[in-house]
């Protein structure tokens, strides 16, 4: 029997509480994170012990021995990083990473720095290959057609995440109607391309449409299904 198991996560900018619960629960039952996985984290079989989680997000030069210490004085010790973002634990009633509103907020910008950084590559690149496949015939066309079909699937779940990572730190500052506001937007999005795929005789806005549909839905049912599971977890315990 294998002593490892995969745990699927949510998207740390769409459900890193429930992420964070769920890694409790499997710590009760004996299966603790190890690390951080593709999309997931690793858990590995031990005795069965009550352990809190919490996420941190911080870029780290030379002060990353000081950070770590830190937060060992308060009680986390680390679990495991992926480039920006530290995973803790700690025993239960351990105070809080964040306490307070400001460091809080300061959290959620952290979270979108590298978010970013990614969003200057793809955004750009993408508009660029479209521009270049609309402008091009023959196998130049052919070439910058697919890449920046491949790029617009790519783009739109990074462009979403950073929605509602901007969405995450308007909650915490309490800022209503920007919030309300990254929660219609993906909807707002879907309609304007079934718009335009049903109004529009271009072939390569019709292609566009569809990638945005295509991709904004899955994002969504992918959302929804790890909620759901979520949730049937919570009452199974």
């Amino acid at each position: 029997m294998s002593r490892t198991r995969y745990m699927m996560s949510g998207g740390l900018a769409f459900s890193e509480l429930k992420d964070m619960e769920k890694l409790r629960k499997f710590s009760s039952e004996g299966w603790h994170v190890r690390k951080f996985s593709f999309i997931g984290y690793t858990l590995e079989q031990g005795e069965s012990a009550d352990y809190i989680y919490s996420i941190d997000y911080r870029t780290l030069d030379n002060d990353a021995e000081e950070y770590f210490e830190l937060f060992k004085e308060a009680g986390w010790s680390l679990v495991d990083s992926a480039g920006d973002i530290h995973l803790f634990r700690a025993a239960p009633h351990t105070k809080p990473i964040y306490t307070d509103r400001d460091t809080t907020i300061e959290k959620y910008k952290n979270q979108k720095k590298p978010l970013k950084l990614a969003m200057m590559a793809l955004v750009p690149g993408t508009i660029i290959s479209w521009v270049i496949s609309l402008q091009t015939a023959g196998s130049i066309h052919t070439l910058f057609f697919g890449l920046a079909l491949l790029l617009t699937v790519l783009t739109i779940p990074l462009l979403w995440t950073a929605l509602t990572s901007y969405g995450n730190q308007w909650k915490a500052e309490n800022k209503k109607g920007l919030v309300i506001l990254t929660k219609l937007l993906p909807a707002a999005a879907v309609v304007a391309a079934f718009y335009a795929l049903m109004e529009s005789d271009l072939k390569a806005l019709q292609i566009v449409a569809s990638a945005v549909i295509g991709a904004t839905v899955f994002v969504a049912f992918i959302t929804f299904l790890m909620s759901l599971y979520h949730r049937i977890k919570v009452k199974k315990a």
